[in-house]
């Protein structure tokens, strides 16, 4: 079973769930809201195989957005979830759910930037993988009829099916919007990915964890090389020799 959900005091998710029931066909039964943010809990009445949160998207900046994450927080719980904990995700979902949005804006010449961001915020104590798409920046993207119902497309071929085979990974560095990993997404699928600005927090048991919450099991690592500082990189590379996995820059990927 499959669920998407959305949360009761979330513009954007409303309009999407609406879409997805009204339009998509995708049974009642298998939309839920949930009273209260999702970010915020730790247990939810249901145990799916995967569970698309439909979501809205926050930023200083405004700028129309679709974008697609895991959650979790390497460092402190500023907005959900644990403190140093990570949330399960599926890197095969994740990777769909990216290159949906992309076909979709692409398709309908949505005037919106598709980015694959890095993982943050929460929920982090679920027992079943979660995958955030998220219409924003703000207010205005949050009630665009044409954003939600294009992330409403992409939300509704994620539940109807599954997603194809790709080597799964996990990435490291780069800023919080991953440009470098929204690159290789075609050829690899990344599930939790490490900016640049959480390395401080790149400890063994950290680096453990993003691979054991991260679904199906990472097969290598991915670096934005440029993204990190060269210690920072070292450290890293040791912890992965270490658990016997390997690794490849986002440049080589790319070809």
């Amino acid at each position: 079973m499959k669920v998407v959900a959305f949360s009761s005091d979330d513009l954007a998710g409303r309009n999407i769930a609406e879409v997805l029931v009204g339009e998509f066909g995708v049974p009642d039964g298998n939309v839920v809201e949930v009273s209260g943010n999702i970010k915020d809990k730790d247990a939810l009445p249901f145990n799916p195989e995967v569970c698309i949160v439909a979501s809205r998207h926050k930023s200083e900046s405004g700028k129309p957005t679709l974008t697609c994450h895991a959650t979790g927080n390497f460092g402190a719980a500023e907005l959900g979830g644990v403190a140093g904990h990570l949330q399960l995700t599926n890197s095969l979902y994740l990777r769909k759910a990216f290159l949906l949005l992309k076909e979709r804006q692409r398709q309908y010449g949505l005037p919106y930037d598709v980015s694959l961001e890095v993982t943050h915020h929460g929920p982090t104590e679920l027992p079943f993988p979660l995958v955030y798409v998220e219409v924003g920046s703000g207010p205005e993207q949050w009630n665009d009829r044409s954003a939600c119902r294009a992330a409403a497309e992409v939300i509704a071929e994620l539940f109807k099916s599954e997603p194809e085979a790709a080597p799964s990974a996990i990435g490291f560095g780069g800023p919080h919007y991953a440009p470098n990993f929204s690159e290789v997404v075609e050829k690899v699928a990344v599930g939790h990915i490490m900016s640049k600005h959480a390395v401080v927090h790149a400890s063994r048991d950290m680096v453990l964890q993003m691979v054991e919450k991260t679904i199906p099991k990472p097969e290598l690592a991915v670096f934005d090389w440029k993204g990190l500082r060269g210690e920072e990189k070292q450290a890293i590379i040791a912890i992965l020799s270490e658990l016997g996995m390997p690794f490849k820059k986002t440049s080589e990927i790319k070809g």
